[in-house]
């Protein structure tokens, strides 16, 4: 665990979370978030980003932008470096562990500029708030990768979230038997790529107990096809009508009777909820440390955590 450094890409409320439980364990962190500080956080329910800092980098940013323009006409202007979530997180994280100080360290590239074995480098992936062809590239980058390597995709949304667990297809761990007592090594079976979990039709996923595809599941789903709009360069759809659409489009219709469009309007706007994100991202952190000691079967392979319920829930995603 002390030589292993783990990517976060696209600090939320939740990834925050995993975060500051793996770096006080004395797991180095890696950030790659260069979305524009504070704007990117005002919704984040996270203690790295306190109110009044962004209050005050926002009050600069303003006063900054008022002296440009009183400024001559030909007066040559400054050229203001960009202020980024991660250069603002980063300080804050080395404070949480002096035994880390150096280890921890900002990625300044966008995650589009990344090179695809870029990604291979790290023991594991953290990531929020990403579309599904991001998340395809770099599950096909670690599937090359001769060892496990783990890619959690989670995110929060209202009282609930979901998260899906990709522990690679070389990982080995050891079961606990009892007071120290390990399995022989084992695979996680059936196992399936972060790729072929979102590859499967929403329309044809069941579980046991679950006649159709999980609300949690669906709904994260929804977001990251959302969120793919503005980055594929589309104009943003209104929420509601996007919503529509995507249920129809995947074959979901019946699923619509059940969910209030105007209370999920909402719950996109404004998504993550601080408990929320302290509980999930508190197990998120034990699957990782799982994998960087080997001992103990990880989830496999979609947590679905139901705030008004209290309750987390282990699903199967598999082709039909």
């Amino acid at each position: 665990m002390l030589s292993a450094r783990v990517l976060y890409i696209n600090m939320t409320g939740v990834t925050c979370e995993i975060m500051k439980n793996l770096v006080l364990a004395g797991v180095a962190a890696v950030i790659c978030d260069d979305r524009p500080y504070p704007a990117a956080v005002r919704e984040t329910p996270c203690y790295f980003f306190h109110a009044e800092d962004m209050e005050k980098a926002a009050a600069e940013m303003v006063s900054t932008n008022a002296d440009d323009g009183v400024a001559e006409p030909n007066a040559k202007k400054a050229k203001r470096i960009p202020v980024t979530v991660a250069s603002v997180i980063q300080p804050r994280v080395e404070e949480l562990n002096p035994l880390l100080s150096g280890r921890n360290s900002i990625e300044g590239r966008s995650l589009a500029s990344l090179p695809d074995d870029y990604f291979t480098q790290f023991d594991a992936i953290v990531a929020s708030r990403l579309t599904v062809s991001e998340a395809k590239r770099i599950s096909s980058s670690l599937q090359k990768a001769k060892e496990g390597k783990l890619f959690i995709l989670t995110d929060t949304f209202g009282l609930d979230g979901c998260a899906h667990l990709d522990f690679g297809s070389q990982h080995t761990y050891r079961r606990e038997m009892g007071k120290d007592k390990l399995s022989d090594f084992m695979k996680i079976d059936p196992y399936l790529s972060m790729t072929d979990m979102l590859d499967v039709p929403l329309a044809d996923v069941k579980g046991r107990w679950d006649t159709t595809v999980p609300r949690e599941l669906a709904f994260q789903r929804l977001l990251m096809d959302y969120w793919g709009q503005s980055k594929n360069g589309q104009a943003n759809q209104n929420f509601t009508d996007f919503t529509k659409e995507w249920l129809l489009s995947n074959n979901l219709s019946s699923v619509a009777e059940l969910w209030d469009m105007s209370q999920l309007a909402a719950v996109a706007a404004h998504p993550e909820v601080s408990a929320v994100s302290a509980v999930l991202g508190g197990m998120l952190g034990n699957e990782a440390i799982k994998l960087l000691t080997g001992k103990g079967e990880g989830v496999n392979n979609v947590m679905l955590f139901n705030g008004l319920e209290g309750s987390c829930r282990i699903f199967l995603l598999k082709p039909k």
